[in-house]
């Protein structure tokens, strides 16, 4: 009996494993002897009290912005949505998302808890396309301007890096809006997909294009929306300096701003790459690559994740109390 065939997918499962595992073993053995962890663990123990209850104060208002954010795409799109019920949907996939591997399941996530709620599965995924697309574009311009700024300190190759990495982010936004808004493609992606798909997926796609489309003849609401982001992005910038003050990280406030600004942008892109691994991995070298010392670097983005999680931790009782699986998520978000 022959041995059966490797698909091709299976192959590329399996080679995407093996460079995952290389990726962090090679991390693991710069970190381990690269860092004085004795000197990480004496600035994050002598972190200020003050210091870690402002962090988690907004860690807490990010979380309530961005619900109220959603909220207001929801809305904007013809659903209802309380306050409350969007800010505890996303204390728990807040949650999921510092304990999951990836975005992917927590957005899972958020499209089931929203269903509960009786919004429809196109309006719960525009409003979320739309919301990621104003928060890209927000990191994308405080980034931008934040690059200027530190611009005089870097070196000739780091700044063309830090500009190339900030133009592909640019030319992947816009493609997204053109993908999200223009009609055209959307006749042309049906036409291209419509034998290869099921009914009922392709049902969901019309449906969440006559959605996207809908939002594009709301100006008014997406410029709001991308304040909304903008402060959201530069709150997030805050909460990232007050836990920097609070280790002892010594930069000025407008170029600390600034470093976090595209530090913030590579950490966003590296997620979705990858999953959080690799977007708090790429924090901690961007730190270092614009002026943060290593051993800071790393507490730094440490003492950000575990105070974050500790801010969401109110979702871990939410989804406690409500009985949610992964797997009932996959399944609710799945076409129906």
């Amino acid at each position: 009996m022959s041995d059966p065939i490797v698909t091709t997918p299976a192959r590329r499962h399996v080679l995407r494993t093996a460079v995952k595992i290389v990726l962090l073993a090679a991390a693991g053995y710069a970190l381990w002897r690269w860092v004085d962890w004795a000197r990480v663990g004496a600035s994050l123990l002598g972190m200020s009290t003050v210091g870690v209850l402002l962090a988690l104060a907004l860690a807490s208002a990010d979380r309530v912005l961005m619900a109220f954010k959603w909220r207001h795409l929801v809305r904007a799109g013809g659903g209802a949505m309380r306050l409350r019920d969007a800010v505890s949907i996303y204390y728990q996939t807040s949650f999921a998302d510092h304990v999951l591997p990836n975005l992917v399941t927590s957005e899972a996530l958020r499209v089931y808890l929203g269903r509960r709620l009786g919004i429809p599965a196109p309006l719960l995924l525009g409003s979320m396309a739309i919301e990621r697309m104003m928060g890209a574009l927000a990191a994308i311009v405080l980034a931008g301007i934040g690059l200027l700024v530190v611009a005089a300190q870097l070196e000739p190759q780091m700044r063309g890096a830090f500009t190339e990495i900030i133009v592909v982010a640019t030319i992947l936004g816009a493609l997204a809006m053109l993908a999200a808004w223009l009609t055209p493609l959307h006749r042309l992606a049906g036409r291209a997909i419509r034998k290869w798909v099921p009914p009922k997926l392709f049902s969901l796609l019309g449906k969440l294009s006559n959605t996207l489309v809908a939002y594009r003849a709301q100006p008014a609401a997406l410029v709001l929306n991308l304040l909304m982001a903008v402060g959201e992005n530069l709150l997030m910038i805050l909460n990232f300096y007050v836990i920097g003050r609070a280790l002892g990280v010594q930069l000025p406030p407008v170029p600390f701003f600034a470093v976090i600004a595209v530090a913030s942008l590579v950490r966003r892109v590296a997620m979705y790459i990858e999953g959080r691994g690799l977007g708090e991995g790429s924090a901690i070298v961007m730190f270092t690559f614009l002026g943060v010392q290593k051993d800071a670097a790393v507490a730094l983005t440490f003492a950000h994740y575990a105070l974050w999680l500790a801010a969401s931790l109110p979702g871990a009782y939410l989804l406690f109390r409500s009985g949610v699986s992964v797997r009932d998520a996959a399944r609710a978000s799945a076409p129906s």
